[in-house]
């Protein structure tokens, strides 16, 4: 009878233990994968090493999605810029870069209208293939710790109109 006792005893606790344990990922896909958010204010006494004199200034958002078990990293990103001095000609993230520092591309945005000079001027979305220069943990990296910036160039300001830097 004792015997009997032990061996349910053992089984409910084996069963309770294995339950615990259970990390309650049923669907196979891996752990819940939380996107970041990130913005950046554009104005051309941000840029470097020279600030511009323009009336532009501009938004950036990114959203950054770290990898999954199925997926990888990817970013998506949207420029919106009111009174540049002509067309965007070009917009990236650059960095490693602080405030007051001029760096290189490194994810390089699609932009989407080549008369505008008020509007959404980029939007898409970016991986590490044929968009970064860097991996995207390390563009993760840099954008948490406000060492990257998003620029838009002109063909009045190839070196950059406006520019702010990435904070979270």
């Amino acid at each position: 009878m004792k015997v009997r006792y032990a061996v349910t005893a053992l089984l409910a606790l084996t069963t309770a233990f294995t339950v615990a344990c259970d990390d309650d990922d049923d669907d196979g896909t891996g752990p819940v994968v939380t996107p970041e958010d990130f913005s950046a204010t554009l104005t051309g006494a941000a840029e470097r090493p020279t600030p511009v004199v323009t009336t532009a200034t501009g938004s950036a958002t990114i959203t950054f999605t770290p990898a999954s078990s199925t997926t990888g990293a990817t970013g998506t990103y949207s420029v919106t810029v009111t009174g540049l001095s002509g067309p965007a000609t070009a917009a990236h993230i650059h960095g490693p870069g602080g405030v007051d520092v001029a760096a290189g591309i490194i994810v390089t945005f699609n932009v989407t209208t080549t008369s505008a000079t008020s509007g959404i001027i980029a939007a898409g979305t970016f991986t590490s293939t044929g968009h970064a220069t860097i991996d995207m943990d390390s563009l993760a990296v840099l954008l948490r710790n406000g060492n990257a910036y998003v620029n838009v160039h002109t063909a009045a300001n190839p070196g950059g109109e406006i520019r702010g830097q990435i904070v979270p």
